[in-house]
């Protein structure tokens, strides 16, 4: 897919009323193909969770192939814009979801629709042509030329982190001129914020200045997890060594897989570096910032067991109601009767 022009995010001076134009088309998509989904969300009695709003790249594609280009070519910079969108488009919604109510008799049972402030857009490449071997490599054959460009990966899950909580924007106040604005960590270089060397002040004077104070309790905070994915063992050819990559997980996408869990995840691939330190080389290590990941293995749980076999374990436990010890112990002893002892072993395995 050729990318666009570079000017389609480099000229400031226009940038923003250009950001403003995706904003109100990614907005009108989103009305269109998912309004039962931002209902659903208005809807929710919980307004501080974070809620994923998944989306078809096949469906974008139909409606505005230019919008679908720029997303496929520059996610990092488009994908806040489709936040954005997910929030202008609550507002229309909530506003007709309101009117609605005026008209008809209100249901006090049926809790009251409120704009949620957690949003996130997730992209699914399923069935589109992001997963031709270009946007879709084997984790393996990665490169830099992937870097920076919405990628789809598959793989097992080997590896999965613990949930931790991690910083994701800060609000400072010039001492000068008193103009407030946000900083995000790097999430790249260990989540250290990097302040601007002058005042980003927009106005036609400009502001020299470059001393800045921390605005009190405008820290937001993001659930954060870190899980590895490998290629399939069975795609390789005899003798290869299965490759694997870091993948990050944030918000609503924390603790969704596991270990052993087959996985297609697309998001954007990015590099780690080390702090800085004098005469010490920096390396760089590729990581994986997930914006959606689809579980491919099937559950288990969905079984039909035959009723006669339920009624022959209810029978079982009937009859070891006050021994129950002694009816697991006849159940290890079934377990391959034919390898002696190993108690501990066929315990753990039941």
């Amino acid at each position: 897919m050729p990318r666009p022009p570079p000017e389609a995010f480099a000229a400031e001076d226009d940038e923003e009323a250009r950001r403003s134009e995706y904003v109100l088309m990614l907005a009108e998509f989103l009305r269109s193909f998912h309004s039962d989904d931002l209902r659903r969300i208005l809807l929710h009695p919980e307004p501080s969770l974070h809620f994923p709003l998944v989306i078809d790249y096949a469906e974008l594609l139909e409606f505005d192939p230019g919008l679908a280009n720029i997303l496929y070519n520059y996610p990092k910079g488009f994908l806040p814009d489709f936040d954005a969108a997910a929030q202008r488009a609550q507002g229309e919604v909530l506003e007709i979801l309101n009117k609605s109510e005026l008209l008809a008799s209100p249901d006090k049972s049926k809790p009251a629709a409120v704009q949620k402030e957690f949003v996130h857009v997730r992209i699914n490449t399923s069935g589109s042509p992001l997963l031709f071997p270009e946007s879709s490599p084997s984790i393996g054959k990665v490169r830099v030329k992937h870097r920076g460009i919405l990628l789809t990966l598959k793989g097992t899950v080997i590896r999965s982190g613990g949930v931790k909580m991690i910083e994701g924007e800060r609000q400072y106040q010039c001492r000068k001129c008193n103009y407030r604005f946000h900083c995000h960590p790097e999430l790249e270089a260990g989540n250290r914020i990097t302040l601007p060397a002058s005042c980003p002040s927009k106005s036609s004077k400009g502001c020299p200045s470059a001393s800045f104070q921390l605005i009190e309790d405008s820290i937001t905070c993001h659930d954060y997890q870190e899980i590895k994915i490998q290629e399939c063992v069975q795609l390789l050819d005899v003798g290869s060594i299965p490759r694997s990559i870091p993948v990050i997980l944030m918000d609503d996408l924390v603790d969704i897989v596991k270990a052993g869990d087959d996985v297609i995840a697309t998001g954007i691939l990015s590099a780690k570096w080390s702090s800085d330190v004098k005469d010490v080389r920096c390396n760089l290590d590729p990581v994986f910032i997930a914006n959606y990941v689809r579980r491919t293995n099937e559950l288990k749980s969905g079984i039909d067991i035959p009723e006669e076999i339920i009624k022959k374990f209810d029978f079982f436990w009937a009859e070891h109601r006050d021994t129950p010890l002694k009816g697991r112990n006849e159940i290890l002893k079934g377990i391959c009767p034919q390898i002696y002892g190993l108690f501990t072993v066929k315990l753990a395995a039941c």
